[in-house]
């Protein structure tokens, strides 16, 4: 008899930073179900994987993008995305240390949330919260713990 396995959802994540990247695994891991997070040092790779996505491919339910980042930044990648009608209806998240008014007003500008990075691992089930809230609902349903 085959076991049935939950279809998972995809969340990219671009970050140039180790530590944060495994805070962000962890914290789906333990406040979310059905998540792969599929994560990339930069955001030109990053760029390059979405763009590889085939017609038949799942497109992700989330992009969290940090802002600083080496070749291409979270802001750039953002642009480029919103460039791409195959993901328009992404929601994109820039995750990042500023809380500078411009980064969240660019933000805004370019249909995108922005979640400021937190301390440490006991704020990441708020933040991992405040992530699937810019998911579809429907998306939200399957993944909420």
């Amino acid at each position: 008899m085959t076991k049935y396995l939950a279809p998972t959802n995809l969340v990219v994540y671009a970050d140039d930073d180790p530590d944060d990247i495994e805070l962000v695994e962890d914290a789906f891991r333990q406040f979310a179900n059905n998540v792969d997070v599929a994560t990339f040092a930069d955001g030109s790779t990053a760029l390059s994987y979405l763009r590889s996505l085939g017609d038949t491919d799942p497109l992700p339910c989330l992009i969290i993008l940090d802002i600083n980042m080496p070749v291409l930044n979270g802001k750039e990648v953002l642009v480029r995305l919103r460039q791409m009608d195959k993901f328009e209806g992404v929601p994109v998240v820039l995750f990042t240390t500023s809380s500078m008014p411009v980064d969240q007003s660019f933000a805004q500008q370019h249909n995108a949330g922005f979640v400021t990075k937190p301390l440490g691992f006991e704020q990441m089930e708020i933040i991992t919260r405040q992530f699937i809230d810019h998911c579809a609902q429907e998306v939200q349903r399957k993944i909420r713990r």
